[in-house]
């Protein structure tokens, strides 16, 4: 019982402390993935403390502002606010883990979700609204984040970090998400309604599934990965491309508008929703691409010989630096980041990393 008092006058002081140095600069970090640990603890206490409830739904307030010109709907908040207060006390119960990171963890999980669903999905946009047609509904997914979502027919799924989901408030006859990034979807089995995810250059058609969409906007190739069942993928004009089935891939190449389906171990491909980055003997240049997406960083491949490599590894809340020496130990690579700039406006540009071959080592391998 000692303990578990003096748990809580830490707890207590700690959120004491963060009240008082509250900014709406913390919260920006946070949302941008540049945040530190006092940063996180207060955001953290935002959704801990309920007498912060104005200061957090200002906060939301101010950034619909910043992205769109329509007026906020009038959302009663305090529902939502303090379910998730609830939720991150049953988190924060002394004695219900015995490791402290996988508290913080919880909880970091819990804050994303309501931060991302609680204004950027219930608050839909209605500008361009015709009578008679469905509000369409918006979930975006910033840099460094991922967040379980839940459509109106049941269907669930994940959206991966810079990824963008819109989709009708109510469906219709016809299920249909428009996907810019990536996203995984457990599609709930409904005959009568098919489900479509709506890409750049796809329309990717299932009844009921688990399956994995890449689509990013900065990359030329889109990627479809069945985990298991079938799905039925066509061109935006509706040429029928091919049907996909369990770990199976379709690639579409944007350039030359060809596309192939290969055999793959699909549970790599939706490792992301477990936090993990799998390769399973991939080649280099789809290794750079997907570490690319993952940390958010140019990654520069100098000598073309590295593309005679292939990797098979798991990691899980490694930094860069740390993956990419581990790689370079089943590889002849080395690896630089270049130094970052800022621009005019006092912002830093994207992180670049030049790999090239490691002469010395070649004989090695």
């Amino acid at each position: 019982m000692a303990l578990i008092h003096m748990y809580y006058i830490i707890l207590n002081r700690t959120e004491h402390l963060i009240r008082m140095k509250f900014s709406s600069e913390i919260i920006e970090r946070f949302f941008g993935g540049r945040y530190s640990r006092a940063d996180y603890m207060v955001a953290k206490s935002l959704f801990t403390d309920i007498e912060l409830n104005d200061d957090l739904v200002k906060h939301l307030e101010d950034h619909w502002s910043e992205f769109n010109t329509e007026p906020l709907p009038d959302v009663d908040t305090n529902p939502m606010l303090e379910r998730v207060h609830r939720q991150i006390l049953h988190e924060t119960i002394p004695g219900r883990s015995n490791n402290l990171l996988s508290l913080f963890q919880k909880a970091a999980a819990i804050l994303i979700i309501p931060l991302l669903l609680g204004f950027l999905s219930v608050f839909y946009f209605q500008s361009d609204k015709k009578p008679g047609e469905a509000a369409i509904a918006e979930i975006q997914c910033p840099l460094g984040v991922r967040t379980k979502f839940v459509l109106p027919d049941g269907t669930t799924g994940f959206l991966n970090s810079s990824s963008t989901l819109e989709y009708p408030v109510v469906f219709g006859n016809e299920r249909k998400v428009t996907l810019m990034g990536e996203a995984y979807f457990d599609v709930r089995h409904d005959e009568e309604r098919p489900f479509v995810v709506k890409t750049a250059h796809l329309n990717t058609k299932v009844m009921g599934t688990q399956f994995n969409v890449i689509a990013y906007e900065n990359e030329n190739t889109e990627e479809i990965i069945l985990r298991e069942g079938e799905v039925e993928v066509y061109s935006r004009k509706g040429q029928r491309l091919g049907t996909l089935e369990s770990d199976q891939k379709l690639e579409f190449d944007r350039d030359n508008r060809r596309y192939g389906i290969s055999q793959v171990e699909s549970a790599q491909y939706i490792s992301w929703t477990e936090g993990k980055l799998v390769f399973r003997n991939e080649s280099m240049e789809d290794v750079a691409r997907r570490l690319g997406r993952w940390y958010n960083v140019d990654i520069d491949i100098q000598d073309p010989e590295l593309f005679d490599y292939s990797f098979r590894a798991t990691f899980m809340d490694e930094p860069l630096e740390e993956v990419l020496k581990l790689l370079s130990l089943t590889a002849p690579m080395s690896f630089k980041e270049q130094q970052r700039v800022s621009t005019n406006q006092n912002l830093f540009k994207k992180r670049k990393v030049i790999l090239r071959i490691d002469s010395e080592r070649v004989n090695a391998f």
